[in-house]
Parts: C-alpha cells; structure tokens; sequence
C-alpha cells in the first residue's frame, strides 16, 4: 500500500499508526505525512509506536 499523499510505500508500523491516529477511515499516510496531518514531529510517533510495543499492541513490530 502506498501513502495517499506523497505515494511512499507504506511500512507495516505506518500502517499500525494509521488505525491508531486515522480514526475516520480516511486514506493511509506515510509517518511524515501523518506527522504533518497530526502537526506532531517524526519522533513523537517513533515514541508512540514503542509506547504501543510496550503495551503489547500486535499492530507493531520491532525495526
């Protein structure tokens, strides 16, 4: 699947991140795209995804 906006492929995590942040349903977005959408940084999600990691979130895995 690729991003909506840039066309990026999109990683498994990105694609974790969109159920989690996207909630209406609307087109995958790359992180930075989704950063931007968001108005958050590129290493607020990295933080949110080990956050997810740690609570046991099987929509993400380990890089």
């Amino acid at each position: 699947m690729n991003c909506a906006q840039c066309g990026g492929r999109l990683s498994f995590n990105e694609l974790g991140l969109n159920k989690k942040f996207n909630a209406n349903g609307s087109a995958c977005l790359c992180k930075r795209c989704l950063a931007e959408k968001l108005g958050v940084t590129c290493c607020r999600l990295d933080e949110k995804i080990e956050e997810f990691l740690e609570s046991g979130c099987k929509l993400f895995v380990r890089a």
